[in-house]
């Protein structure tokens, strides 16, 4: 890969992590943003979540921004700082894609379910009449629980280390979509069409497994949306036989929405 001709003309793109070491993110952006002819760069930077609203702060002071991209740990955060959001950011109440208005305030969208349910229909991965089983309810797993509910899906159980997490989003699921069959058994693994590992667990080799892939079905899918790497969960699933997917796909689906949004093509409504 060729390195870009950086100028003073450059817009830049950060995206924000912590930790930071993991993000791969550039490797897919900065070559779409050529692609569609745009001198746009994205760089990783490390922020702590107690930074966030200060780094922001400072941002909105830089010139040449164009937007910002987050990620773990900061969705939920971002979301907060925003005074204007997509209709997906303020259903799940995360934000990974920011731009600054006019007016100097921050504006807030969430991709991270349009990617998913992109990759998932591309690959053929989605099934709307099987159940959904999704480890983590943080900020991709909320965003692709309301996704795949919004698209038909009509079981879906959430499991998470943190129960205060998972039942708070599996209320909200409720209030949305009030047919929804929402659940949390680990059992329910056993009837899947669909798991998704939407955790941390898979980004570092000695990570434990997010779930048992013994538990699936033959004919089941496993959706791994860690795109760093190829996952142990990814490699068990595949010895398996199972339909297996990465997270690299999901990014891809969502940049068009995402750059889209930074050039403004998207209508922000009112938070």
């Amino acid at each position: 890969m060729s390195h870009p001709h950086l100028t003073g003309a450059t817009r830049i793109v950060p995206i924000l992590a912590h930790p930071v070491d993991h993000v791969r993110a550039p490797r897919t952006y900065n070559p779409a943003f050529a692609a569609a002819g745009l001198d746009w760069h994205m760089v990783p930077m490390g922020v702590l979540p107690a930074d966030l609203s200060a780094t922001l702060a400072q941002l909105a002071r830089v010139t040449n921004l164009q937007g910002v991209n987050l990620t773990i740990p900061h969705k939920a955060a971002a979301f907060a700082l925003c005074s204007r959001a997509t209709a997906e950011a303020r259903d799940t109440g995360m934000a990974n894609t920011l731009r600054l208005e006019a007016d100097g305030h921050w504006a807030g969208a969430n991709s991270d379910g349009i990617g998913f349910l992109g990759a998932a229909r591309a690959n053929g991965l989605l099934d709307t009449g099987r159940p959904v089983v999704i480890a983590g309810s943080g900020g991709a797993g909320t965003a692709i629980a309301f996704a795949l509910a919004a698209a038909g899906v009509r079981e879906i159980d959430v499991l998470d280390t943190d129960a205060n997490r998972a039942a708070a989003l599996r209320h909200a699921l409720q209030r949305k979509f009030p047919d929804l069959v929402i659940g949390h058994r680990r059992e329910a693994l056993a009837h899947a069409g669909l798991a998704v590992n939407a955790t941390p667990m898979g980004l570092h080799d000695d990570d434990p497994m997010p779930f048992d892939v013994a538990l699936l079905p033959a004919d089941a899918a496993l959706f791994d949306i860690i795109a760093a790497r190829d996952t142990e969960l990814m490699t068990a699933a595949t010895a398996r036989g199972l339909r297996v997917l990465g997270g690299r796909p999901m990014v891809e689906h969502q940049v068009a929405h995402q750059i889209a949004f930074w050039r403004g093509d998207h209508h922000a409504l009112p938070k």
